[in-house]
C-alpha cells in the first residue's frame, strides 16, 4: 500500500462516525423531540384550560383605572364582618396577610389595619380550579378586591380578630401587587429578638425594620396590660414634698 492509500484510508476511518458519536446523536435527537412533543402538550393543555374555565371573568389582576370610570361597589370595613352580616354579599378591599392552598380549595386571610378575617376560595359553581390557582398565587401584602358571602363558623376562628365569620369569595381581583419576595414577613417581624433562634425560626434584626419602615409599621401590635391604681401619700412635716409610699405589690 502506498503512501497516499494509507493516507486516504486513515482520512475514511477519521470521516466516518465511531459507534459512540452514532449514539450521542441518537439520544441528542430523541431528547429534542421529546422536549418538541413537551411543549406541543403544554401548548394544548393551556387552551383547553382556557376553554374550560368558567371563572376567568371572576378573577385577574386590575389594569390601571386611571380615573377613566368608577366601580360600582361599596366596601365594607373588616371590622364590621360579624354574625349580624351572615348570607349577606359584600365588597372588601384588604391585603393578603396569609395564604395556605390544601386540595381544590384555598384559605386566605384578609388585613385591614388591626382586623383581619377568613376567606375560603373552593372549586364549585362560583371558583374554577384555574380561580383557585391564581388565589394561592397571590404575593402576600397585595391589595385585592373580594366579591363573598359572608357565612357564620360553628367553631371559633381564634387566629383572626373576626372569629365568628368567614367569606366565601366568589370575585377576586388584584388591585396593587407587592413583591413575590418582601424583604421581611410579618409573622417574623412579630416575634421578639432571639424568641425563634432556638427553633429555627427566623426574626428581624432592627436594621431591616428601619431600612423597611412602611413593612414594619404594618406589623400587628401586642396588647399591653395596663392599670391605674391610687398611691397612698403624706406631706411630709414643715416641708412642701409629698412622701409617696407604694404597696409591697407594685415594688419590684
Amino acid at each position: 500500500m502506498t503512501k497516499d492509500e494509507v493516507k486516504g484510508a486513515t482520512e475514511e476511518e477519521h470521516a466516518a462516525p465511531s459507534k459512540k458519536g452514532l449514539k450521542k446523536q441518537q439520544k441528542e435527537a430523541e431528547k429534542a423531540a421529546k422536549k418538541a412533543e413537551k411543549q406541543a402538550k403544554q401548548t394544548t393543555d393551556q387552551q383547553s384550560t382556557d376553554e374550560d374555565d368558567f371563572a376567568k371573568d371572576r378573577y385577574g389582576v386590575s389594569p390601571m383605572i386611571r380615573s377613566q370610570q368608577k366601580l360600582d361597589r361599596t366596601l365594607v370595613r373588616v371590622q364590621t364582618l360579624t354574625p349580624q352580616k351572615a348570607d349577606e354579599l359584600i365588597w372588601l378591599r384588604a391585603r393578603i396577610h396569609t395564604s395556605r392552598a390544601k386540595g381544590k380549595q384555598c384559605f386566605l386571610v384578609l388585613r385591614q389595619q388591626q382586623f383581619n378575617v377568613q376567606a375560603l376560595v373552593a372549586v364549585g359553581d362560583r371558583a374554577s380550579k384555574q380561580m383557585v390557582k391564581f388565589a394561592a398565587n397571590i404575593a402576600k401584602e397585595s391589595i385585592v378586591d373580594v366579591e363573598a358571602l359572608v357565612r357564620k363558623v360553628e367553631q371559633k376562628i381564634e387566629s383572626c380578630s373576626q372569629q365568628d365569620v368567614e367569606l366565601h369569595i366568589e370575585r377576586i381581583f388584584v388591585i396593587s401587587q407587592a413583591e413575590p419576595r418582601l424583604p421581611l414577613q410579618l409573622e417574623d417581624a412579630v416575634r421578639p429578638d432571639g424568641e425563634g433562634d432556638e427553633e429555627g425560626r427566623a426574626t428581624v434584626n432592627q436594621d431591616t425594620r428601619l431600612d423597611n419602615r412602611v413593612i414594619d409599621l404594618r406589623v400587628p401590635f401586642e396588647p399591653v396590660d395596663f392599670g391605674v391604681f391610687s398611691v397612698p401619700h403624706f406631706r411630709a412635716p414643715n416641708s412642701h414634698k409629698l412622701v409617696l409610699t407604694l404597696p409591697a405589690s407594685h415594688c419590684h
